[in-house]
């Protein structure tokens, strides 16, 4: 592994730390909005296969989060950004 690889490398462990703090977060504004979701991508795999030994990562998190309108929307979006989390 040359120094360029290891400096964009993503330990399993910060990957899961900053996937946890983020679910903390969603989760209960989800719910509480009536909003269904979904993590996806290399960070649920990271997340749901126990001994993964990633490679190269990257810090986003990948989520579908299912609205029924507009409203519902603005009322998540508003939610979100009052944490100041995101």
């Amino acid at each position: 592994m040359s120094n360029e690889s290891r400096e964009h490398s993503i330990s399993l462990h910060s990957t899961v730390d900053l996937s946890l703090r983020v679910l903390r977060v969603l989760d209960p504004l989800a719910r509480s909005s009536g909003c269904e979701y979904f993590l996806a991508g290399a960070t649920a795999r990271d997340l749901n296969v126990h001994g993964l030994r990633p490679g190269r990562a990257t810090r986003d998190i990948d989520f579908g989060i299912a609205v029924e309108s507009w409203a519902q929307f603005e009322l998540l979006k508003a939610r979100l950004l009052a944490t100041d989390a995101f």
